[in-house]
């Protein structure tokens, strides 16, 4: 049975890298579910936070395949109990004037923001677990999404200790 693999690898910042990860993956047959990359605070490298369905025994040689790749520095897999991580939602759902108080109510419930309000539509915007993500797209579908976007999950592992494996 397949499970979450949530990984976070070090990266040289350098172009052809997303590309050269993705692939990896693809021609192993896995899909990536969420995938976030972001300079880190040393513009020389990048991290990306890798979501895909993989048996569990596959996972120690997912990771030494992207180990291989010249432009990875480091690979942590990240198991939930000891991660930190959360995810960006922007959502525009239809919300004419009889329909706002619920619109604004449901997004006050989750701890949303109101990032615009059209003529026709609201935008919100939530941070969170992706649990909580999802319970909000959920909540708000009664509304009729107009359009959505997600980040998918940014995380770092917890405790005092880096990527890099330096310790605080």
């Amino acid at each position: 049975m397949t499970q979450q693999l949530t990984l976070s690898a070090l990266v040289k910042n350098r172009a052809g890298v997303l590309l050269r990860v993705a692939g990896l993956f693809a021609r192993r047959g896995y899909n990536i579910s969420s995938l976030t990359v972001c300079q880190t605070e040393d513009e020389s490298f990048s991290r990306m936070t890798i979501v895909a369905q993989a048996q569990p025994e596959d996972f120690g040689q997912i990771e030494q395949q992207l180990l291989k790749l010249e432009d990875v520095v480091r690979v942590l897999h990240l198991d939930s109990g000891h991660t930190v991580s959360s995810e960006l939602l922007l959502i525009k759902v239809h919300a004419l004037n009889r329909d706002r108080p619920d619109t604004i109510r449901v997004v006050t419930e989750f701890g949303a923001r109101i990032k615009d309000i059209g003529h026709r539509t609201i935008t919100a915007e939530l941070t969170g677990e992706t649990q909580q993500i999802d319970e909000f797209v959920d909540a708000m579908s009664r509304f009729g999404i107009a359009e959505m976007s997600r980040t998918g999950i940014a995380a770092l592992e917890s405790g005092d200790v880096n990527i890099k494996g330096e310790t605080f």
